[in-house]
């Protein structure tokens, strides 16, 4: 079967975005993100520090929640284009990111991928080049909010964004959803110092998920060329809680086909699994391995 025919017989099949599948992970990841915030305060009266020790759990679920945006924006988590727009937003209003910014930067990414300006490049560009002391600071970055100059114009707070929330009237949406989680986060004002601890959440582990997982799925292992490197992994249930959600997992397949619903992706990697020479490994085990190459080649130095 050629890839025009196969491509043809792909979209005749699965073309049509599963919303039960949509409203289960909106509310799979929206929901915990929510409880871990009202807990928070909870352990406030017992111990200032408690409420920090969420922050791992807390910028998960804002990273995954980032998961679900992201089928938004390429209208696929639901069947109505304005739903997939206004969830999107939603969610974006949820995490403090810019739901417009963030469809066209993800854009940008889909068409350049591993070239110099893929705008998520900056999670696993140069790998090959690296010492293991460089991956390791690799890695560390995020955890210290060092990641956050490179998405910052996708948030809420740049000024480019923040014109636009302001021109559209967005703004008091946004201002109503982060109202309704600092009043959560705080325990209604008892706890003023939590107001910080969803940012940062978010812009430490929040962006650290995001990291790993582009590693997995975008890093270099060897020398070859890194534009258009991408490859999708075997379901591991660890993966799936901290790396992903959507089926994330079949990664090559979503860049083949990104207007495939992600409800569809496993039977999508069936039918192209011939073709698939890197399937098998885990998320897990494809950034140990890419670890070890850099071991290999550069010493642990």
């Amino acid at each position: 079967m050629n890839a025009q025919t196969k491509d043809r017989d792909l979209r005749d099949e699965w073309t049509v975005p599963c919303d039960a599948s949509g409203w289960v992970a909106v509310i799979r990841n929206v929901a915990p993100y929510f409880l871990l915030l009202a807990l928070a305060p909870l352990l406030a009266r017992k111990s200032s520090v408690a409420p920090w020790l969420l922050a791992p759990l807390l910028g998960l679920f804002a990273y995954r929640i980032t998961i679900v945006m992201h089928d938004c924006t390429h209208r696929t988590l639901f069947a109505s284009a304005p739903l997939n727009t206004h969830v999107g937003r939603f969610l974006g209003a949820v995490t403090g990111i810019d739901f417009e910014s963030f469809k066209t930067q993800h854009w940008l990414h889909h068409r350049i991928y591993g070239q110099p300006d893929d705008p998520q490049g900056f999670h696993y560009a140069g790998l090959s080049a690296m010492s293991a002391a460089k991956f390791h600071w690799h890695l560390i970055r995020p955890l210290l909010g060092l990641n956050l100059a490179h998405v910052f114009g996708e948030s809420m707070l740049h000024p480019r964004n923040l014109r636009r929330l302001l021109g559209t009237g967005e703004i008091v949406a946004v201002g109503a959803v982060q109202t309704v989680i600092l009043v959560i986060v705080t325990g209604a004002g008892n706890h003023p110092a939590l107001i910080l601890l969803p940012f940062v959440s978010t812009v430490t582990f929040g962006l650290w998920y995001s990291q790993l997982r582009g590693i997995a799925e975008h890093g270099v292992i060897g020398r070859k060329a890194e534009a258009g490197v991408v490859r999708s992994h075997a379901p591991y249930w660890l993966d799936q809680i901290l790396l992903y959600d959507l089926n994330f997992n079949y990664h090559t397949e979503h860049h083949l086909y990104p207007s495939i619903p992600s409800c569809y992706l496993p039977a999508m990697h069936r039918a192209l699994q011939p073709t698939d020479a890197e399937f098998g490994a885990s998320m897990s085990d494809t950034i140990g391995l890419i670890y070890a190459n850099i071991r290999s080649a550069h010493g642990k130095g």
